[in-house]
């Protein structure tokens, strides 16, 4: 069953991965996983290189931010994680992750500005996709 859940979130992953416009987001089917997602999710804020500023599981929503050095200017990222209020137990359960990278006080950045934003989206989402595959985060 295990595998058969990997392979599924392989593969919706792949479907499901976007970041057009400065917004990248992710949908997982996990069986009752929303905590794995949402660790995934925070320890991958860790993992760029960033620090997590907030974070609220029950409310699924993390606030990190990357300082100047990882990419040359302060990055913060707004990651929302979204799913069924009517979840069924021991049902897949379609978890959402959207990801938005922003420089702070910038309305618009220059178009390589918003294209490092982007590649850094894709890897947030590739680190959460990597951790959570419904089973352990760590």
């Amino acid at each position: 069953m295990r595998a058969l859940c990997s392979a599924i979130i392989l593969i919706s992953a792949i479907g499901c991965s976007s970041s057009t416009g400065g917004t990248g987001s992710l949908r997982m089917p996990c069986e009752d996983r929303y905590n794995t997602v949402y660790s995934a999710a925070r320890s991958a804020v860790i993992r760029l290189g960033g620090r997590v500023v907030h974070a609220s599981e029950a409310g699924g929503s993390i606030l990190g931010q990357l300082e100047v050095d990882v990419l040359g200017f302060q990055v913060e990222l707004s990651i929302t994680l979204s799913r069924l209020p009517d979840h069924q137990v021991r049902t897949q359960e379609p978890i959402t992750v959207m990801i938005r990278a922003t420089e702070p006080g910038e309305s618009e950045s220059d178009p390589d500005r918003v294209e490092e934003l982007s590649r850094l989206e894709e890897q947030y989402l590739a680190l959460v996709r990597e951790r959570a595959a419904c089973g352990d985060p760590f």
